[in-house]
């Protein structure tokens, strides 16, 4: 009896391997920058300067848009400021003079006030008019689409003489700079707490079963998600040789994370 109640005292218990931190974890891996190219004004596609692939500095010119419209727009408003200027340059005369006369009261105050309050609006509209000519010569420099910075065209969505429209228009062209990627990871909550910015990571690309990338942990999200219960964290890795391409799936194994605070 003493020897099985001996026996029947020892607990059972249940093991259950929990995810090491050298365990690959699936990564999505992504450009530094990557932006689509749309067009801020409306006409026809003159020519385009850079295709598929395309490395491309920051303000070098894509392509070139026709735009009839706004240069007609562009002609008038230059057309009425010149008008409001004429106006203006008379205006002043009268009011220069009915400020004169008004001292030997050859005009009454009702008189020079109005003048006055005349050469005011004029001033006003030639103000308003050098406004609309700036707006419509930004405009007009908007039909050179250029780069906003330095990467790779990876689309190329127009051809020459495609309809461009300023609101609603299609993509023209999508840059994006891979000299340095993101990679974002989501680390199971019992690893969560093992997270911190500047922690190593390797990075595993299977087209590549012979290299080990080096990234690095940049930030995370800083709460779990209430849907897979994983903290999404990003991390940097260099790029520069172009051994791996933006958009791959790869894995991520944090070896710099520390297990100790991790009950086992």
């Amino acid at each position: 009896l003493a020897a099985e109640t001996r026996e029947l005292s020892v607990p059972t218990v249940t093991v259950a391997a929990l995810p090491a931190a050298g365990v690959p974890l699936p990564a999505e891996v992504k450009p530094w920058i990557e932006a689509p190219i749309y067009a801020r004004a409306s006409g026809y596609l003159k020519r385009w300067l850079v295709d598929l692939g395309a490395r491309v500095e920051a303000g070098q010119l894509l392509a070139e848009i026709e735009t009839p419209e706004l240069d007609q727009q562009l002609e008038k408003s230059r057309h009425d400021l010149a008008y409001a200027e004429a106006a203006l340059a008379l205006t002043k005369i009268t009011a220069a003079r009915y400020a004169d006369l008004v001292k030997s009261a050859s005009v009454s105050e009702q008189e020079n006030a109005e003048k006055q309050a005349d050469l005011t609006l004029k001033t006003a509209s030639v103000a308003g008019a050098r406004a609309e000519v700036r707006r419509l010569e930004q405009l007009q420099s908007f039909g050179r689409v250029t780069a906003p910075f330095a990467g790779t065209i990876t689309l190329r969505n127009v051809d020459v003489g495609d309809l461009i429209a300023a609101t609603g228009g299609k993509e023209l062209f999508r840059l994006a700079q891979t000299d340095k990627l993101r990679v974002f990871v989501r680390v199971p909550q019992s690893l969560s707490l093992s997270i911190a910015p500047g922690q190593t990571a390797e990075l595993l690309i299977a087209e590549r079963p012979d290299r080990v990338f080096t990234a690095q942990v940049m930030r995370t999200a800083g709460a779990i998600s209430a849907d897979s219960r994983t903290l999404l964290t990003e991390l940097e890795v260099d790029n520069t040789r172009a051994e791996i391409l933006a958009g791959s799936f790869a894995q991520v194994r944090l070896t710099g994370a520390p297990l100790a605070k991790i009950l086992t």
